[in-house]
C-alpha cells in the first residue's frame, strides 16, 4: 500500500522536551528523522498553548511548507474579553496558522465555558480549523460526559471546521454517533487508536474505519507515538478496505478539511 500518509497531529519543542520533561524526545531533528521513513508524509505541527512556543512553530513551518501545516496552541481562559479572543484569532490567521488547538484539560478549563466556545465560533470567520482534545477529565474540575460535551459544542458551532482529537477515547462510538450527522466536525484517533491496542476498541476502529471512512483521520501524536509506528497499526486496522477508502482515512479527509489553507499555501 503506497497512499501517502497525512498525520493529524504532532508537536516539537526547541529544546526536545514533552510536556517540561524529557521522558520523550520532541526535538525537530528527531520528526525529520521519522517524517523521512515514509513516503508522501505531510503533519499538521500542532502546538499546546503553555507548553509549545507559536513563534517557534511558525519558523518551523516556514522552513519545511512541503511537510509541515501550524496548528497554533491557543487557550481561551486567558482572555477577559470577547474583542481579545477574536484579536488574536484575528492575529494567528495572520500569521498564516492553519488552525488552533484547544486543550482544556492541560489548560485546565472547562471545554463548554463560554470563552472556549465563543473561540471555537470565531475561529469560523478567520477559516482557521479548530482541533480539540477531547480527552477532558481533569482532577481541578467536573466535566460532563465526554459525548455530551461533543454534543454541545457541535450545537453551538455549526459553521466551523472542528476535529476533535482522539476521537473522545473510550466514548468512541457515541462520538462517531455525533460526527455521522455534521458535516463540519471529523473524527481523530490519534494516540487512542495507539494506547487501547489490544483492547475491544479495536473492533470500534474498524466498524468506524469502514462506515466512517470520509469523516476520519488518524495521526501519530509524536512525540508519543513516531509516524511510522501509526501508519503500521493502521495500515493492520484498514487492510481489505478498499483503496479509496484507505486513501480517505489516511490522507484525503484531512487534506479536504485544510483545502482552504493547502491552497493559499
Amino acid at each position: 500500500m503506497n497512499s501517502p500518509f497525512f498525520d493529524s497531529l504532532t508537536h516539537v519543542s526547541p529544546d526536545g522536551t514533552w510536556l517540561g520533561r524529557n521522558h520523550f524526545d520532541a526535538s525537530l531533528d528527531r520528526l525529520l528523522k521519522e517524517a523521512g521513513k515514509i513516503s508522501g508524509y505531510r503533519a499538521c505541527l500542532v502546538n499546546i498553548h503553555g507548553y509549545q512556543d507559536n513563534a517557534y512553530l511558525e519558523e518551523v513551518a516556514k522552513e519545511y511548507p512541503e511537510l509541515f501545516v501550524p496548528i497554533a496552541g491557543f487557550d481561551p481562559s486567558t482572555h477577559e474579553t470577547p474583542h481579545s479572543i477574536r484579536k488574536e484569532l484575528s492575529e494567528l490567521y495572520e500569521r498564516n496558522f492553519a488552525g488552533i488547538k484547544l486543550h482544556p484539560r492541560l489548560n485546565g478549563y472547562d471545554p463548554l465555558d463560554n470563552r472556549a466556545l465563543y473561540a471555537i465560533q470565531e475561529a469560523a470567520r478567520f477559516n482557521l480549523v479548530v482541533f480539540v482534545d477531547t480527552l477532558f477529565r481533569q482532577l481541578s474540575i467536573t466535566t460532563k460526559h465526554t459525548p455530551d460535551v461533543i454534543d454541545k459544542i457541535a450545537q453551538a458551532c455549526p459553521d466551523t471546521k472542528i476535529i476533535l482529537l482522539h476521537g473522545g477515547g473510550t466514548s468512541m462510538l457515541d462520538v462517531y454517533e455525533i460526527v455521522r450527522m455534521r458535516s463540519n466536525l471529523m473524527l481523530d484517533l490519534s494516540f487512542s487508536m495507539m494506547r487501547y491496542r489490544g483492547s475491544s476498541l479495536d473492533m470500534d476502529i474498524r466498524f468506524i474505519c469502514r462506515t466512517l471512512d470520509q469523516r476520519m483521520t488518524l495521526g501519530s501524536d509524536f512525540p508519543e507515538y513516531t509516524p511510522r509506528e501509526c501508519l503500521e497499526v493502521a495500515l493492520g486496522i484498514v487492510d481489505g478496505l478498499p483503496e479509496e477508502k484507505i486513501n480517505n482515512i489516511l490522507h484525503n479527509n484531512l487534506h479536504n478539511m485544510l483545502h482552504d489553507w493547502l491552497s493559499r499555501n
